[in-house]
């Protein structure tokens, strides 16, 4: 596997060649474009830590390349300060038979954006997982847009968002199997839980099946906490405080669980610990 990072990599550079739709614009500088390559047959873990202290908004690249029959479990950590405004696009090509498990766990920021592109190849995996939270005020959002080129590709998106006191959360997926992707699977999920007051939290899953014998599968939901499970552990004797941190971390357990790495399970318990 080969790293390599491309410092101020300005628009218009020959070596910035992903422009997301809709999304990238004259007021992002790309300041950081970074590329990750497995090549054929390689198998790594690999865990990523973002903590940009930059207080102008900018946009970060990270160019991600599977060759055939290669996997990548890849695990992203992202913590921004509550005055921070960042976006993070991420342009991904998974070719035949290779498979990339993308955990994504994004806390906090003034504008928090992660955009991901995704391009499957025949008999390739896709699955990602991870947590959208924010209490801080701001907006943390997470878009997807997985495209199936080849037959008998798999993806698979399971996300959840926690919103607290007049915080937002975004999470849009969309899936598309094309033409020639027949016997594609594909999966989104995701689950919200507002825990303070004008907590917000935005869920649009979408698939499209253009190809023969494809399958989907979709859900999404949005809950508060529930006072009659904060009832029931308060009878225990436990405080109001430890009753809800008792339900908010049972809720994130669910995709935090899905990480491999027991150290790396950990780190994450603790960034998202109050």
């Amino acid at each position: 596997m080969a790293i390599h990072s491309v410092l101020k990599a300005e628009k218009g550079d020959p070596d910035w060649q992903f422009s997301p739709e809709d999304y990238f614009g004259k007021e992002f500088k790309i300041i950081d474009a970074s590329t990750v390559e497995m090549g054929e047959g390689q198998n790594e873990k690999v865990v990523l830590r973002q903590n940009p202290t930059e207080k102008e908004l900018l946009a970060k690249h990270l160019k991600i390349s599977l060759q055939k029959n290669s996997i990548l479990d890849l695990t992203i950590l992202n913590e921004l300060d509550s005055n921070l405004q960042q976006v993070f696009l991420y342009d991904i090509h998974i070719n035949m038979g290779a498979t990339l498990t993308l955990g994504l766990f994004v806390k906090d920021g003034m504008l928090n954006k992660h955009i991901i592109q995704v391009i499957q190849e025949e008999g390739s995996t896709f699955s990602t997982y991870g947590l959208i939270s924010n209490t801080v005020e701001g907006d943390t959002e997470i878009v997807t847009k997985v495209i199936h080129k080849g037959p008998d590709s798999i993806s698979n998106q399971v996300f959840l968002g926690i919103a607290g006191k007049e915080s937002q959360t975004v999470y849009q997926g969309v899936a598309i199997a094309e033409v020639e992707s027949e016997a594609s699977q594909i999966g989104i999920e995701n689950s919200n839980l507002i825990i303070g007051e004008n907590g917000r939290c935005y869920s649009k899953p979408e698939t499209y099946l253009d190809s023969e014998f494809s399958v989907c599968a979709t859900g999404s939901e949005t809950n508060t906490i529930n006072p009659e499970k904060l009832g029931y552990l308060q009878s225990k004797g436990l405080s109001l405080e430890d009753s809800q941190n008792i339900i908010v971390n049972s809720f994130r357990d669910q995709v935090i669980g899905l990480i491999t790495q027991d150290l790396i399970k950990e780190e994450v318990k603790e960034m998202y610990q109050d």
